[in-house]
């Protein structure tokens, strides 16, 4: 189906199905730390990972791939995908809020006013990051897809990550 297909550069993590409803498919995954790679024992970010414990990520995508509840597969988005949200999150309201500072700094309004500026600029910042990002196209370039079914295993969550062309 159109919803999965192979992208150079995809960023993947291996989930695993937990429900199947009619075209629809929800994958769990588990994030891993980047202590499983660290054998510190003072980090404190192992110190808080194990007082919060690892929240699983359930995304609902669409069951390109005809799998069933306790299949594992790799979920994937594009990496350029990771960064378009991003800027469109993170960069556009700091650019507004920094331009309606600059606004009221040119028109020599008081620190208030520029500060109340700065404010209404990040407000609009925010509102028009979630207006383009109810886009359907910009949505469903910037979300998760079903990739392929993954090679059950017992050695934990790591899975091999072959980088294609696209052209296999």
């Amino acid at each position: 189906c159109r919803q999965c297909f192979r992208v150079t550069g995809m960023q993947m993590e291996q989930g695993t199905v937990v429900a199947v409803e009619g075209q629809m498919v929800w994958v769990e995954t588990t994030p891993r730390s980047s202590c499983s790679h660290c054998s510190s024992d003072g980090c404190s970010s192992a110190v808080l990972s194990k007082l919060f414990g690892t929240r699983r990520n359930r995304l609902v995508l669409v069951n390109c791939l005809d799998v069933r509840p306790g299949d594992p597969v790799i979920v994937g988005i594009a990496g350029d995908a990771l960064i378009r949200a991003s800027l469109l999150s993170y960069l556009l309201p700091l650019v507004v809020m920094v331009s309606g500072a600059l606004i009221g700094s040119a028109m020599e309004l008081r620190e208030g006013f520029q500060g109340l500026l700065a404010a209404a600029g990040l407000a609009a910042g925010f509102f028009l990051a979630g207006r383009i990002s109810r886009c359907t196209a910009l949505r469903q370039r910037l979300s998760p897809r079903l990739l392929r079914p993954a090679e059950a295993h017992h050695g934990g969550p790591e899975i091999q990550i072959r980088r294609g062309t696209g052209n296999e």
